[in-house]
C-alpha cells in the first residue's frame, strides 16, 4: 500500500489506503483516484503527493506510461505548470504509451543475434514474399490471382496481413498459436494453417536479410525482458484498454520494481474494472451511463455541418473559449465542418493527433512524380505543374531560360492547348507533338517537356535517394518557410523517410528477386509516408479538437462531444475479412464487448468529471453523414434505466423537422465573383458563338467569356465532338483552298483528296502512333467525308462554285458592328451559283436525325417555349413569333448574323444559308437550307443581338439559366445547383 502523501502543498488528499487495492499480481497496485476531477488533475495530484515545493519537483526515477502521445504532452505540460506555481522546477519522469513496454527495444541485445527488424522493413519483407509467393498453394487466402501482381498490390496485402499480426501479438499470439487455437474451435482451420505457414516464410526470409522478426521478439518480452535500470518505479495512468502483451511485460517488470495503475474512478467502482484497470465487458454492458437531464445535454443535428454550428453555439457564450472549453470529435469527418466553423468565427482549431503526410501538398506532389516517372503519364506532369514550385524547377533548367516569354502561367496555358490538341499520354508522345508542330511557335514547350523526360531517365539510371533529393531540391529552393508553415516540417519527414527508405532496401535487398527499380521505390516511399505525421505547435488562442480516446484527459470545465453514432461511439468491428469478432474473442484480441465496455466507462468518467458546478458536457448525434446515408444514436445514449428508456428514445428520435430541416448538400465556400474590369474583351468584341453563350446562360457566359474560364480533361484519350468537328472542317478548308480541288467533279477525286488531306491533318496532330479511340474517330471522318464527297460533287456539276472557305468578318478588311460593337466569325464557306446567287454554309458534324424526323436548320436557332416555362420571364427581345403564331426563343445567331454581315457587305446580293451536315450515317449527310430565313426573322434576330449586347454592357450575368445547356463546363464547379455553389453579391450589387 503506497504512504499517505504529505500536505505539504495544502491540497486535500484523493490518495489514501481506501483509494489503492493489491492486485492478484505482487508487485502491481491499483488506485482509484476517483472521478470528480480530471485525469490529468488526479494524475499530478498522485505523482506530487510526497513532493516538498521548496525543492525541485524530481521525478526522474519514474517511468509513467500514459495512453497517447498528447495524454503525455498534456500531463508534462501540467506538471511544469504544477512546479512554475511553487516557483521551482520539474525534472520530468519518462513519459511513454503501452507501445513502450512491447517494443522490441526493451529485449536484452545479448538474446539477441541479429538486430530486430523494423516494422517498415518487416512490412517490405511480407510484401517482397508476396511477389515471389506459389499463390496456387495458398487458394483458402488468395482464391484468385489478382489482377495485376504488382508491387503496390503486394504493399496493400502485407499491409492487411500485418495489421491482423499485429494484433495477435498484442494479445500475446502469433499466426501459428492463432490457428492452433481456432482449430481447436472450427474456426477456418485450413485457412489459419496457411497463414502460419506464409508466416514462417516470412520470419525465415528476415533470417535470411540478417533480421530478427520483430513479432517473434515482442512474444519473447514477457519471458526475457527487464525495465530500463535507472527507473525505480512505473505508474501506468488513466490506461483503459492495455492489451495482454503488454500487460504480461508489466508482470514480469513487476517483481523488478513497483508498479502502480492509476484508475480514473472511486474506490467504490473497484469491482467493475479487472486487474490491469480495464473495465469488465460484464460489468459495464448493461449498467446506466449518469447523463444529467438528457433532454438538455442529448442534442440532434441533421448533418456534419449541422452538428460543427450546434457545437460552438453550445460554446458561444463563453468568455474565452479556446481557454475555458474543448470539442470532442470521435467521427473524423466532422473535423473539417468544426475548422470551418470556427475559422468563420475568427478561431483556429488544434488537432493533438497532428496531421498525416498523406494529406499534404508533398505528398501529392510525390504522387504526381511516382506517376510521371513510372509511366510517363503526361496528365499526371500537367497536374505537377500546378504544384508550388514545380514548373518554375523545370523552367529554371531550360536552355534559353534568360527568356521569360514562357512564364508559369503560359507553360501551364500551351500544356493545356497541347493537351485538347494532340491527346497525348505519355511524355514523349507529347514532346513529338510540340516539336511536330512547331506549336504555338514556341520551341521552349517542346524543351519543358523534355526537361521532365530528362528527370525520368535519371532516375532508372542515378541512385534513386540522391536523385529525388536534387529534384525536390530544385522545386523548393524558391520557397520562403514561415512559423506557421508546415512545409518545412514535412520537408523533413520526408527527407529522413527517403533516407530510412534507402538503408531498409540495402538491409531487406535479399528478399527480392529483383532490385526495385524507381517505380518501385517511389511506391514504397509514398507506403512509407502514409501514415507518418506532423505536429504542429499549439497556439494559446486555439480550440482542442480530440478524438475519442483523447478525451478521457481532456481537463475543458466545458466539452461538447459531437459524432455520438453508433458504429463510431462505440467503435464496432463488423465483418473483418479475417479476423471476425468471433475469432477475436476466441483468441483474447479487444472484441465489440471490450470496445463497448471501454467506451462506456469513458462517457462515464466524461460526466462525472464535470458534475461540479461551472462544468458541463453535452453530446451531439448526427441523423446523417455528408453524403445523406442515414445514422443511429450511439448505444450509449440508451443506456438508462429501463423506466426511462421510453422518454430516452422519443427524445431521441424525435422529428427535427420543426426545428432544422434536413438542408441540401452544401458547399465549404462559395465562389463569390466580382464584376468585369471596363476593359474586359466581352465589352470589346463578341462572336455569333459567344452571342449562343450568352442567350444559353448569363452566368456561364461570364465563367467562359469573361474570366476566360475552361474546362480541360487531361486524361482525355479521344476527340470530343468540337475537336473532330475541327478535324473535318480543316479537311474541307484545305480542299477548297487547293487550286484544282475545288474544280474536281468525280466523286473519287475528291474522296482521294479529302481523305489524304484528313491523314495529314491526324499526322500534324497525333503523330503516327494513335491510340484505338482515335483510329475509330479517323475512320469516322473518312467515312464522312466519304459520304460528303458525293454530295460536293454534285454541286459542282448542279453550278455551284466555293468563293471562298473560312471568311472571316469583323476586321478591318470586312468590318461588322451590331450597336457599336464588333461582331467577329467565321463563315465555313461562301458559295455562288449563277441564278441562286450567293451561299453560306456552316459544316456540322452532329446527327440530324434522317426522314421525316430530321432537324431542320431553324431548330437549332429558335425553340419554342415549354410549357412550364413563362414569357414574361424572357426579356422582349429574345422572343419571335413563327408564322403559325408559336411564340419560339433565339438559342443562337450564327446564320442569321452571317447572312446579315453578308448582306451589308454586298447590299444587292440574294443571300441564303445553309447547314452542311456530316452526320454518322450515309442518310444524315446533306445540305439544309434554311428556307424560311426572311427579313422578319432577320429583323428579330438582329434585335435579339442588340438585346444581348446591351445586356452585356449592363453586366447581366445573373441569375443564371435553370437549365445548364449541352456545352456546360461547369457542372462539377457549380455542385449541387449554382445558386448553392455561387455567392452572387459582387455582380449584382
Amino acid at each position: 500500500m503506497p504512504d499517505s502523501p504529505k500536505q505539504s502543498h495544502n491540497q486535500p488528499s484523493l490518495f489514501d489506503e481506501s483509494h489503492s487495492s493489491q492486485t492478484k499480481v505482487p508487485g502491481i497496485t491499483r488506485i482509484f483516484s476517483g472521478w470528480n476531477e480530471s485525469v490529468i488533475r488526479n494524475t499530478v495530484d498522485h505523482l506530487t503527493r510526497d513532493w516538498d515545493p521548496s525543492s525541485p519537483l524530481d521525478l526522474s526515477d519514474a517511468l509513467l506510461v500514459v495512453p497517447t502521445r498528447n495524454a503525455g504532452r498534456r500531463l508534462r505540460e501540467t506538471l511544469a505548470i504544477r512546479a512554475a506555481n511553487h516557483d521551482t522546477t520539474v525534472f520530468p519522469p519518462l513519459v511513454t504509451t503501452p507501445d513502450f513496454l512491447i517494443s522490441p527495444d526493451r529485449m536484452p541485445s545479448v538474446a539477441l543475434s541479429n538486430r530486430v527488424a523494423s516494422s517498415q522493413e518487416t512490412h517490405w519483407i511480407w510484401a517482397a514474399l508476396l511477389l515471389k509467393l506459389p499463390l496456387k498453394e495458398y487458394r483458402r487466402n488468395f482464391p484468385v490471382d489478382p489482377v495485376e501482381r504488382s508491387l503496390r498490390w503486394a504493399c496493400e496485402t502485407s499491409d492487411d496481413l500485418l495489421q491482423v499480426r499485429r494484433l495477435l501479438v498484442e494479445s500475446g499470439h502469433d499466426f501459428a498459436s492463432a490457428a492452433e487455437t481456432l482449430a481447436a474451435e472450427e474456426m477456418e482451420p485450413a485457412r489459419w494453417k496457411e497463414l502460419a505457414r506464409l508466416e514462417a516464410h516470412a520470419v525465415n526470409e528476415a533470417k535470411q536479410c540478417g533480421l530478427n522478426d520483430e513479432a517473434v521478439v515482442q512474444l519473447s518480452l514477457p519471458d526475457q525482458s527487464q525495465p530500463p535500470a535507472e527507473f525505480t518505479r512505473l505508474i501506468v495512468c488513466g490506461v483503459a484498454d492495455l492489451r495482454p502483451l503488454a500487460a504480461s511485460v508489466l508482470k514480469t517488470w513487476s517483481s523488478h520494481l513497483p508498479v502502480e495503475l492509476l484508475v480514473h474512478a472511486p474506490p467504490s467502482e473497484s469491482g467493475r474494472f479487472d486487474e490491469f484497470g480495464r473495465p469488465a465487458p460484464a460489468e459495464w454492458m448493461n449498467s446506466a451511463i449518469p447523463i444529467p437531464d438528457p433532454d438538455t445535454t442529448i442534442h440532434r443535428a441533421n448533418n456534419p455541418k449541422e452538428q460543427a454550428d450546434l457545437a460552438f453555439n453550445l460554446l458561444r457564450e463563453l468568455e474565452s473559449v479556446p481557454a475555458t472549453a474543448a470539442i470532442g470529435i470521435p467521427d473524423a469527418t466532422i473535423t473539417t465542418p468544426i475548422q470551418e466553423v470556427l475559422a468563420h468565427e475568427g478561431l483556429k482549431g488544434y488537432d493533438p493527433a497532428g496531421r498525416t503526410l498523406a494529406g499534404e501538398g508533398l505528398y501529392y506532389l510525390l504522387k504526381q512524380l511516382a506517376e510521371v516517372i513510372g509511366t510517363g503519364s503526361f496528365s499526371a506532369f500537367r497536374l505537377l505543374l500546378n504544384v508550388p514550385g514545380f514548373a518554375n524547377s523545370i523552367l529554371s533548367d531550360l536552355s534559353a531560360a534568360e527568356d521569360r516569354s514562357l512564364t508559369i502561367n503560359r507553360l501551364i496555358g500551351k500544356v493545356d492547348e497541347l493537351i485538347v490538341y494532340a491527346l497525348p499520354s505519355r511524355l514523349e508522345d507529347a514532346r513529338e507533338a510540340a516539336r511536330r508542330t512547331g506549336f504555338s511557335n514556341d520551341p521552349l514547350l517542346a524543351e519543358a517537356i523534355d526537361r521532365m523526360v530528362q528527370w525520368r531517365k535519371r532516375f532508372r539510371k542515378e541512385p534513386f535517394e540522391d536523385t529525388l533529393n536534387e529534384l525536390l531540391s530544385s522545386i523548393y529552393l524558391e520557397h520562403r518557410f514561415s512559423r506557421h508553415d508546415m512545409t518545412q516540417a514535412v520537408l523533413a519527414e520526408v527527407a529522413e523517410g527517403i533516407l530510412t527508405l534507402t538503408e531498409e532496401l540495402q538491409q531487406v535487398a535479399p528478399a527480392f528477386r529483383r532490385p526495385p527499380g524507381p517505380e518501385d521505390q517511389f511506391e514504397m516511399l509514398i507506403t512509407s509516408l502514409a501514415s507518418r505525421r506532423v505536429y504542429p505547435d499549439r497556439e494559446p488562442d486555439e480550440v482542442d479538437l480530440q478524438g475519442w480516446l483523447e478525451l478521457l484527459w481532456e481537463d475543458a470545465p466545458r466539452l461538447v462531444v459531437t459524432g455520438m453514432n453508433d458504429h463510431v461511439v462505440p467503435e464496432a468491428i463488423v465483418g473483418h475479412a479475417i479476423l471476425p469478432d468471433t475469432a477475436r474473442r476466441a483468441l483474447g484480441v479487444q472484441n465489440n464487448d471490450d470496445r463497448f465496455a471501454r467506451d462506456a466507462y469513458f462517457l462515464t468518467s466524461l460526466i462525472e468529471s464535470r458534475s461540479a458546478p461551472g462544468r458541463r458536457i453535452d453530446l451531439i448525434f448526427g441523423r446523417e453523414n455528408a453524403s445523406g446515408d442515414p445514422l443511429r444514436p450511439s448505444r450509449l445514449l440508451f443506456q438508462c434505466p429501463s423506466k426511462e428508456l421510453p422518454s430516452r428514445t422519443l427524445h431521441l428520435f424525435r422529428d427535427l423537422a420543426l426545428e432544422t430541416p434536413p438542408s441540401a448538400r452544401s458547399v465549404a465556400f462559395s465562389l463569390k465573383p466580382r464584376r468585369l474590369d471596363k476593359n474586359n474583351k466581352v465589352f470589346q468584341r463578341t462572336s455569333p458563338t459567344a452571342l449562343k453563350q450568352y442567350l444559353a446562360c448569363p452566368f456561364r457566359f461570364y465563367l467562359k467569356r469573361g474570366l476566360s474560364m475552361s474546362k480541360v480533361e487531361i486524361d482525355k484519350r479521344e476527340m470530343d465532338a468540337a475537336n473532330f468537328g475541327n478535324l473535318v472542317h480543316r479537311s474541307l478548308e484545305n480542299f477548297a483552298l487547293d487550286e484544282e480541288a475545288p474544280h474536281f467533279t468525280e466523286r473519287s477525286e475528291i474522296v482521294s483528296y479529302l481523305h489524304g488531306e484528313l491523314e495529314r491533318q491526324l499526322f500534324r496532330r497525333f503523330g503516327s502512333e494513335r491510340s484505338t479511340p482515335i483510329v475509330i474517330q479517323h475512320e469516322s471522318a473518312r467515312k464522312r467525308l466519304s459520304w460528303w464527297a458525293a454530295i460536293e460533287a454534285e454541286q459542282r456539276k448542279a453550278g455551284w462554285e466555293i468563293v471562298s472557305p473560312e471568311e472571316r468578318f469583323g476586321n478591318d478588311q470586312w468590318p461588322f458592328q451590331i450597336s457599336g460593337l464588333t461582331v467577329a466569325g467565321c463563315i465555313d464557306r461562301i458559295e455562288r451559283h449563277p441564278e441562286h446567287g450567293t451561299r453560306v454554309v456552316d459544316f456540322k458534324t452532329f446527327s440530324p436525325g434522317s426522314g421525316s424526323h430530321r432537324n431542320t436548320v431553324d431548330s437549332y436557332h429558335l425553340v419554342p417555349l415549354k410549357r412550364t416555362e413563362d414569357e414574361n420571364s424572357f426579356p422582349d427581345w429574345m422572343l419571335v413569333e413563327s408564322g403559325d403564331g408559336k411564340l419560339l426563343r433565339w438559342t443562337d445567331l450564327q446564320l442569321p448574323l452571317y447572312v446579315l454581315a453578308m448582306k451589308e457587305r454586298d447590299p444587292k446580293a440574294t443571300i441564303t444559308a445553309a447547314y452542311a451536315t456530316l452526320g454518322t450515317s450515309e442518310a444524315e449527310v446533306a445540305i439544309d437550307q434554311w428556307t424560311d430565313l426572311d427579313e422578319a426573322l432577320l429583323d428579330s434576330a438582329l434585335a435579339c443581338a442588340e438585346g444581348a449586347i446591351q445586356a452585356i454592357r449592363d453586366e447581366q450575368f445573373w441569375p443564371p439559366s435553370e437549365d445548364a445547356p449541352p456545352w456546360d463546363d461547369f457542372k462539377d464547379l457549380l455542385q449541387p445547383a449554382t445558386e448553392d455553389a455561387v455567392d452572387p453579391t459582387g455582380l449584382t450589387q
